[in-house]
């Protein structure tokens, strides 16, 4: 076994109890609104503060990046599928740096 396996196998074991055992303890509860609507926005800014970074430099040119993000935002705001809203970031990226 290579280390990367192994090491794959470690985080496997350390991340599912938190993934499977709210399952068990919270099937029949529901939680307080206030606890709900806390983890709802933590969990989007989160994600948002881990992709953000990379979006910038995903191409290599800060104009097409720009150009994607911008085009993704404005088809998420608007309620657009996650498939629409990837294609038209990636595709507004991939003209942007062709211009």
């Amino acid at each position: 076994m290579t280390k990367m396996v192994v090491l794959s196998i470690f985080m496997m074991l350390v991340t599912i109890p938190s993934r499977i055992l709210p399952i068990f303890f919270l099937s029949d509860r529901k939680l307080p609104p206030v606890v709900n609507s806390f983890l709802y926005y933590v969990s989007y800014a989160v994600l948002g503060a881990l992709i953000f970074p990379d979006i910038l430099t995903s191409t290599g040119d800060i104009l097409s990046s720009c150009a994607g993000a911008v085009t993704a935002l404005i088809l998420a705001w608007f309620g657009r599928d996650i498939i629409i809203v990837l294609a038209g970031g990636i595709l507004a990226s991939y003209l942007a740096h062709l211009l």
